[in-house]
């Protein structure tokens, strides 16, 4: 080799620690750039988005989709007795349960078993299996001649013509177990296959205790603990929150009217019922609801009252007023006559409504659950993941709380990515008390890069004076 090609290779040799030391380092700018512009650049999450974030985070974390949760901070002390023996108390927009006291026995629901009845009648009319017009027959089982003893009855008789909407009024309002035997038997075939369909609903709704024995609630046999209704009552509304309006809020109901009778039965006078029931009924009664606190206590819409000796005075309650809803749930109600245990139940639900409204108020997740946290990714492979609050239904706060939220996420994250992990947190406060701290997740997955990578990026993260 001649030495004027020696003298050329040489150069290059001295010339090549630089060209790579410059070469790397355009790579690092470049690469620095590139994920600087890829976070300011990131576009926010779509509804439709962030509702399958939020779908698959369902999946991941199965306690999102409890229906009801304990408070995540102490709440005041109850300055009131119950005559009930048990009860709670919940916040029916988050399910946060606000009071209790012995919220787990094993209680009848009584007439309360109506409500699970109702429930999956609107699921068949959910389903065009049914229909509020239609007209139902009523088969003998279903006559108030035919009721157990003691029965509440809409007083349905032999040959009326009724419609599925009136039949559900009356089992609401007047908590008709006559009208309860027609509905199943007519919308179920059978009443063991109405009985099959109830308790798949509560074992769909992962309802432990509940056990429905037959559709009025007369039987003790007819099983849940407050617990459990005060559960299913939130689902129920979620589900058809119409029918409050459309059967639990109506104060009164008359059946039956002249519409309801075959033209044998119309014009005739009153009916003498001092001997019992007759099979054939053309008089017509006016129902009061049984929950004398709807259209009384203020925003008081509903749900059921309940009785048998074996349950005591059982009364699930919800009332709203502006954008809260509460609903409480009592049983084991005492009273040496009806007319004391009505009054019992019904200061007890009182006392817990108004409570409840004195002392809580309704935090919207929009405050926080549409906040997305940008965060720039060195080490992986991808260039920035966003954290998004794990909550998404609001939070039930102390009333006129001085809200304020503060938040805990990084300036970068290195290397693996998990969706749904946490990796920063929101904290709640009312003045300078922590009420709750909302983890902040992932929304995506992104794998560590290689080994060349993630030093460049700890050069990177050095020369930013981000890491040490």
């Amino acid at each position: 080799m001649s030495s004027a090609k020696k003298r050329q290779l040489a150069n290059a040799a001295a010339f090549l620690p630089l060209f790579l030391a410059l070469s790397f380092a355009c790579f690092l700018l470049t690469r620095s750039a590139a994920i600087d512009k890829a976070a300011r650049r990131a576009q926010r999450l779509s509804e439709s988005q962030k509702n399958d974030f939020y779908a698959k985070l369902d999946q991941l974390y199965p306690d999102r989709k409890a229906v009801l949760k304990p408070l995540p901070y102490q709440a005041p002390e109850a300055d009131f007795e119950l005559n009930a023996q048990s009860a709670i108390l919940l916040d029916a927009n988050t399910g946060y349960v606000i009071y209790e006291k012995n919220a787990d026995q094993t209680i009848p629901p009584a007439s309360m078993t109506k409500l699970f009845l109702i429930e999956c009648v609107m699921e068949k009319i959910r389903r065009g299996e049914a229909r509020l017009d239609q007209t139902i027959p009523l088969v003998p089982e279903s006559w108030a001649s035919n009721a157990p003893p003691r029965s509440s009855l809409m007083f349905l008789g032999k040959g009326q013509i009724v419609t599925l909407e009136e039949l559900l009024t009356g089992l609401s309002v007047a908590s008709g177990n006559d009208a309860a035997a027609a509905i199943a038997k007519a919308l179920f075939g059978s009443m063991d296959e109405f009985l099959r369909s109830a308790n798949d609903m509560v074992r769909a709704m992962g309802l432990k205790k509940t056990v429905i024995a037959e559709p009025a609630g007369y039987s003790e046999r007819n099983l849940t603990s407050p617990r459990e209704m005060a559960e299913f009552c939130r689902l129920y509304l979620q589900r058809f929150p119409k029918a409050l309006e459309k059967f639990h809020s109506i104060k009164t109901f008359t059946y039956p009217k002249e519409k309801n009778l075959p033209s044998e039965q119309r014009g005739r006078a009153p009916q003498d019922f001092s001997r019992g029931i007759p099979d054939e009924i053309w008089t017509s009664f006016e129902f009061e609801n049984t929950n004398k606190l709807v259209g009384v206590l203020p925003g008081c819409d509903g749900i059921k009252t309940g009785y048998i000796d074996e349950s005591g005075y059982n009364l699930a309650l919800t009332t709203k007023r502006g954008d809260q809803r509460f609903i409480s749930v009592t049983m084991r109600g005492s009273g040496k006559s009806r007319a004391e245990g009505d009054a019992n139940r019904f200061i007890d639900g009182t006392k817990l409504q108004e409570w409840a409204h004195k002392n809580f108020s309704h935090y919207e997740a929009s405050a926080f659950s549409g906040t997305e946290f940008i965060i720039p990714l060195y080490g992986s492979q991808k260039m920035f993941v966003r954290l998004m609050a794990k909550e998404d239904r609001g939070l039930c706060v102390p009333k006129n709380a001085k809200i304020s939220v503060q938040t805990k996420s990084p300036k970068y994250l290195f290397g693996k990515i998990e969706f749904g992990k946490q990796y920063g947190s929101l904290a709640i406060y009312d003045g300078e008390r922590l009420l709750q701290e909302i983890p902040l997740v992932a929304d995506d997955d992104s794998a560590a890069a290689n080994q060349f990578v993630q030093r460049a990026d700890e050069i990177i993260l050095r020369l930013k004076g981000e890491r040490k």
